[in-house]
């Protein structure tokens, strides 16, 4: 068929890391773009840090997180807008050291220019040494943790700020302000104390919708946001039609209200649509992707002659959270609050007096507040060997959450619609004024975790199926990698204590064993043939021409550190060869030995 036949002649399903660098390579190259995301534009206008953060389109919510579960263990943590998971991620962006176990072709040294390139494009840059972000605190705890565990330790291979994907004000500029990037759309600087998971990342962090989208935008590509695919139906004479859900904001305030919070109010309101595609790049993620072509091969029969372990080798990158309390008179100052409590029952004024005592005896002998919800999602790294002395074999990082009295108030204004990102600073004015003044308040700030994000080379792998609704979940075997997560553990401990801090497991996870994952990987992996793989190492789906995936779900194996570079780096990569071949042959085919 003619490529005027077609309403476009690409359409990228999904738009997170994979596919705005399909968008933006193909509509560089001149060629009809079309990017379908079933996500909305993010703004910091219509941010909401309540339950409209959410993506549950059945309770006419359409925010940028997803948190369902999948499956008995898995949680993960997914992206939903346009620019996908680059708005949930830590914008933490590390390269893989080998590339071991993936087709032979991807070679270690062939992969240093697509890194940069995608560095590149990301405005990548490590967490500065100036103020305002010098003065992060739990940032310069875990960095002084990481020179001390170097100095004590071999396996140590490295620590310091991390590359990150966000732009920092220079020295001479203002945190919070605004600035034209080097592509040309409106950004605005960090400002360290906007809480990143409420709104504060928005626009401050290099999202795709900043670079990559934004590029392919400029060159003609089109974007259809609030647009879900269902179904992915080749054509007889070649080419595609991609069946599509359309997300509807309802305009009845009473609709609204019943979907939003009564228990049988939630349904769908969504339009029918289709476009036809002379290619297809599918950049759903390792979720979306892999339940997209489960779906079209069991459900639809649309794409019944998909090859290779179509939904195997899942894997969550080794994810595995625990805390560190930087109080070291913890229990001095809650067990002399505690006893104040008791005394002033009891009317006994000498246990008053010693316990008031030791209140603050434990604050004196502690440091101020390490306020774990000030700064970027993630700012710090160490880096360990693995146990059997590999490269990467762990990743122990900060983490960054809203503590929840600041949350509740966020949460609160946004009930009356007033929160935006900048509202954090002010609800930290206040808090640090309760702080000041009323003495417990001061030992709850001491009292909140930092989180250390755990991840490496683990080896368990999970297989996603359908349920009932065509949904997919996930069977993921975490005692296969409970020796892993000892030794995430045992790393963990060892944090702690450089940082004179108390370390505090994951009870959650022992007493349910699920996880939250944010680092999802696998599910279509690249392989050498399609007994291997279901795509070669370019994205291109075996046994069918001009099919594409991009994006996490083919990457075969853990990539130890956080994999969003990867995945560009792959892509990147990926795009160089289909390119190629289309001006060479006009078709899209795996290569397949």
């Amino acid at each position: 068929m003619p490529n005027e036949n077609f309403d476009t002649e690409v359409a990228v399903i999904g738009s997170g890391f994979g596919g705005s660098v399909a968008a933006w390579r193909f509509a560089e190259a001149g060629h009809k773009t079309l990017v379908i995301e079933r996500g909305q534009w993010v703004t910091r206008e219509t941010f909401e840090a309540d339950l409209d953060a959410i993506w549950n389109p059945k309770r006419h919510r359409f925010g940028m997180n997803e948190l369902k579960r999948r499956g008995r263990h898995i949680i993960p943590w997914l992206g939903s807008a346009v620019g996908g998971g680059s708005h949930v991620y830590a914008a933490t962006l590390k390269r893989r050291a080998n590339f071991d176990g993936y087709p032979d072709i991807i070679q270690n040294d062939d992969m240093e220019a697509y890194f940069q390139k995608a560095e590149d494009m990301m405005d990548a840059t490590p967490f500065p040494d100036w103020p305002p972000y010098s003065a992060v605190r739990a940032t310069q705890l875990l960095f002084q943790a990481g020179q001390k565990l170097k100095e004590e330790y071999e396996d140590v291979e490295d620590f310091g700020p991390v590359n990150l994907g966000i732009s920092f004000a220079p020295p001479e500029g203002i945190p919070g302000s605004k600035y034209i990037n080097k592509h040309g759309a409106e950004q605005r600087y960090s400002d360290p104390g906007e809480q990143s998971l409420l709104g504060g990342d928005i626009d401050s962090k290099n999202t795709l919708d900043k670079n990559y989208l934004f590029l392919a935008q400029k060159a003609g590509a089109e974007i259809r946001p609030m647009t879900e695919v269902d179904k992915i139906e080749p054509l007889s004479d070649g080419g595609y039609r991609i069946h599509c859900l359309v997300h509807l904001h309802s305009k009845n305030a009473w609709k609204r209200f019943l979907r939003k919070w009564m228990p049988f109010g939630g349904k769908l309101e969504v339009e029918e649509v289709s476009y036809t595609a002379r290619r297809v790049v599918l950049s759903a993620g390792s979720i979306g992707s892999t339940e997209l072509l489960l779906r079209n091969r069991d459900v639809h029969g649309t794409l019944s002659g998909l090859k290779g372990p179509v939904g195997r080798r899942y894997t969550t990158n080794g994810d595995f959270l625990s805390a560190i309390i930087p109080f070291r008179g913890i229990f001095v100052s809650w067990g002399g609050l505690l006893g104040a409590i008791l005394a002033l029952i009891i009317q006994n004024y000498i246990i008053l007096a010693i316990s008031i005592l030791a209140y603050f005896v434990g604050l004196l002998i502690s440091r101020k507040p390490f306020d774990p919800d000030i700064g970027p999602t993630n700012s710090d790294f160490i880096r360990f060997k693995g146990e059997d002395g590999s490269t990467q074999g762990a990743y122990l990082e900060g983490g960054r959450y809203p503590t929840p009295g600041r949350l509740l108030i966020a949460v609160y204004l946004s009930a009356f619609k007033v929160f935006r990102p900048r509202h954090y600073k002010k609800i930290i004015r206040f808090t640090n004024f309760l702080r000041k003044y009323i003495p417990p308040f001061a030992l709850i700030a001491r009292t909140w975790p930092v989180p250390i994000l755990k991840m490496g080379g683990d080896k368990a792998v999970g297989t996603f199926s359908l349920d009932k609704s065509g949904r997919a979940t996930i069977d993921y075997d975490v005692e296969a990698n409970r020796d892993f997560y000892t030794y995430l553990n045992r790393l963990a401990r060892r944090v702690a204590k450089a940082s004179r801090s108390w370390w505090i497991p994951n009870f959650a996870f022992n007493l349910t064993k699920i996880l939250e994952v944010p680092h999802n990987q696998g599910g279509l992996p690249m392989g050498e043939n399609s007994t291997v793989g279901v795509v070669d190492h370019a994205g291109r789906v075996f046994g069918y021409e001009d099919l594409m995936v991009l994006d996490g779900s083919i990457i075969p194996l853990s990539t130890r550190p956080n994999p969003a570079l990867t995945i560009l780096a792959l892509s990147e990569r990926a795009m160089e060869h289909i390119l190629a071949q289309i001006q060479k042959s006009g078709d899209v085919t795996a290569d397949e030995k």
